[in-house]
């Protein structure tokens, strides 16, 4: 989780409904395209692939009227909601149906979710592109955004790809991953049907690898989850990372929930975290670039981009959009995989 770009294009490039591509941009650690809600609001909100609402912050969406109230409502809570992955986020919602807008196409009586108290958020709010919820039975299949256009012919194919490079730039595409843009070999991993891109694998040995420096840390469960900045952990997984590679630990805890992040000093090279997909032995690294999300003042003590948190056990991690940038990771809703592949 957790500026905006004009969205014109030509009719040239339009899949069925949907424009080919949707540029979004970076904006304090999270990537953001414009939506339109109701008559003619226009919010700026972080394109999350780790939740399935749209969600608007409080005390910005006014009804209008294509608005219609429901009895729909919701607690729910953000891990890594602020710039530098570190702070959490509690939103209390009421869920409204209204028109939105993306790439020009508009889906009506969609569940909107107006923030009625709760913490700050990045931008307007969120917009998630999850597979389809499957824990609640008040949220009906056709309520994520993908899987609306998917269901109203928007998309030949129900698959799109977020393509974020390393300089702020970005780009939703929709349909088939575009082979023009990528170089190397394509990575293909299968994923949860319902609620999040979480890789499936049958046994821990061929589960991913987290890799620190070189050396394999941990067998993992990753869910891919480019509306947050962080490689979010285990508590004291992350603790024992850390530590492994001389950071200095800080560690708070809010509301029963305690997170833990290291800082070290900015004159230090960086420890290298990455991931590998077994069979393949090769390594997908973050960018050193992007691998620093906070700096003081001075520039001298810096902050790394693992967060752990006890909300989560052993072996389930996520990876936040630091690793996305740089490539192309494409999600297909049909046949229920996600692949990525380096940018060319």
């Amino acid at each position: 989780m957790l500026a905006a770009t004009a969205l014109v294009l030509s009719a040239a490039l339009l899949v069925n409904g949907l424009p080919n591509t949707v540029p979004i941009r970076l904006h304090k650690g999270f990537w953001q395209g414009n939506f339109t809600v109701g008559s003619n609001q226009t919010f700026s909100l972080t394109v999350d692939t780790g939740s399935f609402a749209i969600l608007i912050k409080e005390g910005l969406y006014k009804p209008s009227a294509t608005s219609k109230p429901t009895n729909l409502s919701e607690f729910i809570q953000f891990a890594g909601a602020n710039e530098d992955g570190t702070g959490p986020a509690e939103e209390t919602i009421f869920y409204v149906s209204d028109d939105i807008s993306f790439g020009g196409v508009t889906v009506h009586n969609f569940l909107v979710g107006n923030i009625t108290q709760g913490d700050d958020l990045p931008g307007d709010g969120v917009a998630g592109f999850s597979p389809p919820a499957s824990d609640n039975g008040d949220f009906s299949n056709g309520q994520g955004i993908v899987e609306t256009f998917c269901a109203e012919g928007q998309l030949s194919t129900c698959e799109f790809g977020i393509v974020l490079q390393k300089d702020g730039k970005g780009s939703v595409i929709f349909g088939p991953l575009d082979k023009s843009k990528i170089k190397g070999n394509v990575t293909v991993l299968p994923a949860m049907k319902n609620d999040s891109w979480q890789i499936l694998n049958s046994t821990e040995a061929d589960s991913p690898v987290l890799v620190v420096d070189g050396k394999p840390f941990s067998h993992i469960m990753p869910t891919f989850d480019s509306g947050g900045s962080n490689i979010v952990g285990p508590l004291g997984q992350v603790r024992d990372l850390l530590t492994s590679v001389g950071y200095n630990i800080t560690q708070q805890t809010n509301d029963g929930i305690t997170v833990a992040f290291g800082t070290y000093d900015c004159a230090r090279k960086p420890a290298r975290v990455g991931f590998s997909f077994p069979p393949s032995n090769e390594v997908h690294y973050i960018d050193l670039e992007t691998n620093v999300l906070n700096r003081t003042a001075d520039g001298r003590v810096c902050t790394a981009n693992i967060l752990g948190t006890s909300t989560v056990d052993a072996p389930l991690w996520t990876i936040g959009q630091t690793w996305f940038q740089g490539r192309y990771v494409q999600h297909d809703l049909d046949n229920n995989t996600l692949s990525f592949a380096e940018l060319a």
